[in-house]
This record gives C-alpha cells, structure tokens and sequence, in this order.
C-alpha cells in the first residue's frame, strides 16, 4: 500500500499534539511545539512579580514554665500536696499577670496557619 500526501495529512490530523512544556493540548501550537501558556511563560522568562503582602498568622505552641508560685489553701489537701489540678489550673489561667511574661523552660510550635491576607501592593 502507497500513501499519499492526502492520506498523511489525514492521518496526521487524527493525533492531537502536545505542548513539549506542560503536556496540555491546545487547538494550535506555536511553531516550537509549545501552547500560548508556556509560550508567554518562556518569553518573560519565567520571571515572577514580587508582590508585597501583609498577612495574619496563628501560631499554636505549647510550653513548660516552672515557677514557684502561692498557691491558695482552697486546691491543698491535709498533707500541703494539691488536691484538684483543674481548679489550680482555672486558677492559673485566672492569674497569668503572675507568670505570664516568663520565659518558657520547655517550648514548641504545634501548628502554624495563614489565617488572612489582609493586603497586597
């Protein structure tokens, strides 16, 4: 079987082509074999616009302080040992003035999250 110019010219439109760059296939290429996306992309040179951006962070850490501190009768036993952790704990929360601003002994970052994109210029 001899094939003609027709013959290849309908073969080869049956097969799409790919962009070399990203694989996508578009309707036209470029005469380099590459789609308008890629084709602008090579032309800026990959550059990227840098963009200032103000944005709102939320850190969750967990941290050991230990400090010697008074703590009231009304979370003591007999024996001077506390009684009921979640009071003192209430209690502590209640007054961090008193521990707050120390440094912790013992302190990780759990999760850091990106909580708003307040501006961009």
């Amino acid at each position: 079987m001899s094939s003609t110019s027709a013959d290849l010219e309908t073969a080869a439109g049956l097969y799409a082509h790919a962009c070399v760059e990203c694989g996508y296939v578009p309707e036209f290429l470029d005469e380099d074999l590459t789609c308008a996306a890629c084709r602008v992309r090579i032309h800026l040179g990959a550059t990227v616009m840098k963009k200032t951006i103000k944005f709102t962070v939320e850190e969750i850490t967990h941290g050991d302080i230990e400090i010697e501190i008074d703590v009231p009768e009304e979370f003591l036993d007999e024996d001077g040992e506390v009684s009921d952790d979640d009071a003192l704990r209430d209690f502590l929360e209640d007054n961090e003035d008193e521990w707050y601003e120390l440094a912790p002994a013992f302190y990780e970052i759990q999760a850091k999250e990106v909580v708003e994109v307040v501006d961009t210029y």
